[in-house]
């Protein structure tokens, strides 16, 4: 079970950071200052594909438990964005995979947390 969480967290993580790295590569072909902004955070959004695959390489958990928390931040906050500018479709798909992303997390972390219990 353990092996399954592992690697069913580490997909949705995975996909969450390459789907934020499609769409901000996406947005460089914008021009001025919203290039400058889209380069910043395509810069933010590969790190973040790249800590996610270096963890599953290096099969640690915990890397992994950090980078799928931070990705469902990063995708709430893209949510709240979405919402801002009532764009239903960029509210209701990053707020479905950090709630995705989270669940996958907290399955993960309670088998990890029962692994240490005994």
């Amino acid at each position: 079970m353990k092996s399954r969480l592992f690697w069913l967290c580490a997909l949705v993580t995975t996909g969450s950071a390459f789907t934020s790295v499609g769409f901000s590569v996406a947005a460089l072909s914008s021009s001025g200052d919203a290039q400058v902004n889209a380069m910043y955070a395509a810069s933010r959004s590969l790190s973040l594909a790249l800590a996610s695959v270096v963890v599953v390489l290096a099969r640690s958990r915990t890397g992994l438990l950090t980078v799928a928390f931070v990705m469902a931040l990063v995708q709430a906050g893209d949510a709240v964005i979405g919402a801002i500018e009532h764009h239903p479709i960029k509210t209701l798909g990053p707020a479905f995979l950090a709630l995705v992303t989270m669940a996958v997390l907290i399955a993960l972390w309670r088998c990890n947390r029962g692994d240490e219990a005994s």
